[in-house]
């Protein structure tokens, strides 16, 4: 009997330890899309949103932060729900379809979805600067139904992170993404 006793008693103390050492966990961010919508009728346009290429360094799965002009924040416990390409595809489709007025801006490509333009986003870089802000280098081409390039794009956007985090952090870098699809949507007109 106190061999169980002891038992449960070891037990129940190694369970305690574990918890208590095991930290905060990890926070998951998602780009959410943050353009107004416009006060114009539908547009009915259609538009494919994607393949959105990265430069590796960004292409993971946590939130990278530029703490120096050559020196990035890797962290651990600041992670992107999804893969940032699907997130972003995300976010700009949503971005664009409010912004021209049309409920047929899709993220990446859907089988049976035969859009009349199709963009196609290369981002060089996308993450915070230590006291600056946020920051998005984007290139961007679009295409006809059919593949043929209709036009190439490219520009710089800057937006201040409101807050402490990287929750504020992630909401700069999804105005940033509301910026690059107001381009986008001013270069389909």
């Amino acid at each position: 009997m106190k061999l169980n006793q002891l038992r449960f008693f070891l037990c129940g103390a190694l369970l305690g330890l574990l918890t208590a050492c095991g930290g905060g966990g990890a926070s998951y961010y998602r780009l959410d899309a943050t353009a107004p919508a416009t006060g114009g009728g539908r547009s009915g346009l259609s538009v494919a949103v994607g393949p959105v290429s990265l430069p590796s360094y960004i292409d993971r799965s946590e939130i990278v932060f530029a703490t120096g002009t050559n020196e990035f924040q890797v962290p651990a416990d600041a992670l992107w729900i999804g893969s940032l390409q699907e997130n972003i595809s995300r976010a700009v489709a949503a971005d664009l379809g409010r912004l021209l007025g049309s409920g047929n801006v899709r993220a990446g490509s859907e089988p049976r979805f035969n859009p009349r333009y199709r963009v196609a986003l290369d981002v060089r870089r996308f993450h915070g600067i230590s006291g600056q802000g946020a920051i998005l280098d984007l290139s961007w081409s679009i295409r006809s139904g059919n593949g043929e390039v209709i036009s190439r794009h490219s520009a710089v956007f800057h937006e201040q992170i409101v807050g402490d985090g990287y929750g504020p952090l992630v909401s700069a870098e999804s105005r940033l993404l509301a910026q690059a699809a107001d381009a986008i949507a001013r270069s389909l007109r």
